[in-house]
Parts: structure tokens; sequence; C-alpha cells
């Protein structure tokens, strides 16, 4: 009762006052819900989209450098990876400190395992062959040999003269697939890729590292995208690229693809 009183006997702009702030409060709240609501649905239908987008892309795998510390590959593994690249070398100069050890463990496990080269402006094909035969010796593996091509250090996109360099990449795909008898993929970005497809490359496939998912290219024989997975090795987490297969695309990739099996 004396509740009720008090209630009647607050002047009517306290009331009018009161309710406004009700009002606000459920407005302010209705929004939060909806606004949350509205950014799940959003993420969901995006997850939906690059799941239907990445479905032709059944096999994935990682790059494993260095930096990447001791990786227990069996962990991977179990987290349905199916293939591992090593980086290996760069230019004429450069050698991963960790390549024979993970290249030995990873021969004790069922995973394919593939080695990357990164490709050196400044050094010609024979050295870069040279020094990666010296270095990486007959330890290719199964699958095609990756040369990466990426801007770094000085050399940016407005300073390489792809005139000179393309020659060059084209040599040295084709010294590196006579050298090991093995297919060589230019792991790049799509920006590169147009400057070197089909101009300096046209055999060779590509991996590309894309920043959006992108619908299958039956030239394209891996992708990568931006956003990193977690993956959990030896009660640690650590952030790789997932890179994605794009099997049955082509004949070169049907020779392949019982790799994977």
């Amino acid at each position: 009762m004396k509740q009720n009183l008090r209630a009647a006997q607050r002047p009517r702009f306290a009331k009018a006052a009161i309710k406004r702030q009700r009002r606000l409060i459920l407005s302010i709240v209705v929004a939060l819900a909806l606004l949350i609501a509205g950014g799940w649905g959003i993420f969901w239908h995006v997850q939906q989209q690059e799941q239907q987008t990445l479905s032709p892309y059944s096999i994935r795998g990682c790059v494993i450098d260095q930096e990447d510390g001791i990786v227990n590959f069996q962990d991977l593994a179990k987290q349905k990876v199916k293939f591992v690249y090593l980086n290996a070398t760069t230019g004429a100069t450069y050698f991963d400190d960790s390549f024979n050890t993970n290249y030995d463990r990873l021969r004790a496990t069922n995973l394919k395992v593939g080695v990357v080269h990164n490709f050196s402006f400044e050094r010609s094909a024979v050295k870069q062959l040279q020094y990666i035969s010296r270095k990486v010796k007959s330890n290719t593996g199964q699958l095609p040999v990756v040369i990466r091509v990426s801007y770094y250090g000085e050399d940016t996109a407005e300073k390489v003269d792809w005139k000179k360099q393309g020659p060059i990449l084209a040599d040295l795909v084709r010294r590196l697939a006579n050298y090991y008898g093995q297919p060589v993929v230019i792991k790049t970005t799509p920006e590169i890729r147009q400057r070197l497809y089909p101009k300096y490359v046209k055999q060779s496939r590509f991996w590309l590292e894309a920043e959006k998912v992108q619908k299958a290219d039956r030239h394209v024989e891996f992708v990568e995208y931006d956003d990193q997975r977690t993956l959990k090795t030896d009660r640690r987490e650590i952030e790789l690229p997932v890179s994605y297969f794009n099997g049955g695309r082509s004949v070169t990739i049907q020779i392949f693809d019982h790799r994977f099996q």
C-alpha cells in the first residue's frame, strides 16, 4: 500500500522521466541483442560461404620453418593435416636450420612432405639451383617442389623488374624440374601471379596466398589464406596459415593425387 501511495504521490514529470528511462534501457537492450544476433548471423554466413568455397579443397596442410620451433607432427596429423612443406633455402645464401631435423622426423610419420625454396631477385637461376642441390640434396619429399616468390627488403613491387626476373624464374623452374624430376609449383600472391602467368610461367601450377577465399582455379594446385589457424602440438598452440590442396583439377594434379591417399 505504501509503495502504491508513493507512486501515486510522485510528480507527473517524474513518472514520465522514469518511463522514458525504462524505454531507453529497453531500447538499448533490444539494440544490443539485435547487434549480437546480427553479428553472429554474419559470422555464420561467412563461415558457411567459406566452407562451401573450400569444399573442393578437401586436403589441408601447412608450411613449417625454424621460427615454429620443434613441432609434434603426430599432433598435426590428428588435426587432419595431411601434408607439411618445409622451408629449406633462400636464394643462394640461406638455409633453414631446422630443415634436416624436421625432414628426418617427418619420415617417421604418414604425413606427405615437400620443400620450399624462396626465390631471390639478386641471384641467377644457376646459382640458386646449385645452392638448393648442395643443401637439400635428394630430400625433396614426395610432393612438387615449391618456389616461393614474394617481395622483401628493398625489392618492392615498384622496384622489381619483371622483364628481367620473369625469365630468371622461368629458367629456375625448368632447371629444378629437370634436376629433381618433379613438378614445380610457384607459391605467391594473386598480384605477382598476374605478372608471371602466362607471360613467363605457362606450365607450372600455382600456390596462391590470398586474403579472401576464392573459387577453385584449374591452374592453382594449393591455396592459402591470411586467417591463421591455431594448431595444438605438445600442449602448446602455434599459429600456422593452413593451405589446401586442389586435388583432381587437372592431369598434373591427378598424377600426385594418389600421394595423399
